[in-house]
């Protein structure tokens, strides 16, 4: 994998990275009850944008089932353009795209995956906490625990429970345009 390759994986990636809070008796019906509301309000969800802020910033697209298109600016310098399609790695260069690799991960991290997690494992961890103001708006705040024990903190409508913001240590991915028309990932072969 080359290291645009691994550096916009781990840029990603590096979301998993909070720690982890086991949900109390008191919240497990609670928990079951969001966790089939966020699945349900995602499986109607064909594409959305995302915007992902951490030691570099990207922005990208969301195609169903497995496409992500993301443009990463690394340290200033001119903006890298990536293509993820399954577990394949493309990479913009010289006016053509070229295959650089496969990622590991898929981004499990971007709700994408948090979904494809869940419906993979009913047990998977969905922990109401508090709701939040989000750019001046209740919403509605769920942690989500990943099976190696790291967490992340997400928020979403509380009337569609489309996810609008996900938050780790060090990473904040923010999903915008859910189905819009505009959404579309490069052909790269």
């Amino acid at each position: 994998m080359s290291h645009v390759a691994r550096f916009v994986s781990a840029a990603i990636a590096s979301a998993t990275l909070a720690i982890a809070v086991a949900p109390t008796d008191a919240s497990a019906a609670n928990d079951a009850a969001l966790r089939k509301k966020i699945v349900a309000a995602f499986s109607t969800v064909k594409s959305y944008r995302l915007t992902v802020l951490g030691t570099a910033r990207s922005l990208g697209v969301w195609v169903a089932p497995n496409r992500y298109e993301m443009t990463t600016e690394i340290g200033g310098g001119k903006p890298v353009r990536t293509v993820i399609v399954g577990n394949d790695y493309w990479t913009f260069s010289s006016g053509k795209w070229e295959h650089s690799g496969r990622v590991s991960s898929n981004l499990d991290v971007d709700i994408a995956g948090v979904i494809r997690n869940a419906k993979a494992n009913p047990a998977a961890s969905f922990t109401r906490t508090a709701d939040q103001n989000l750019d001046g708006k209740r919403v509605g705040t769920f942690a989500y625990a990943f099976e190696n024990g790291t967490e992340e903190t997400c928020n979403y409508d509380r009337r569609t429970y489309r996810v609008m913001r996900c938050k780790a240590d060090e990473v904040t991915i923010l999903y915008t345009k859910y189905n819009d028309a505009s959404n579309r990932v490069a052909k790269v072969r």
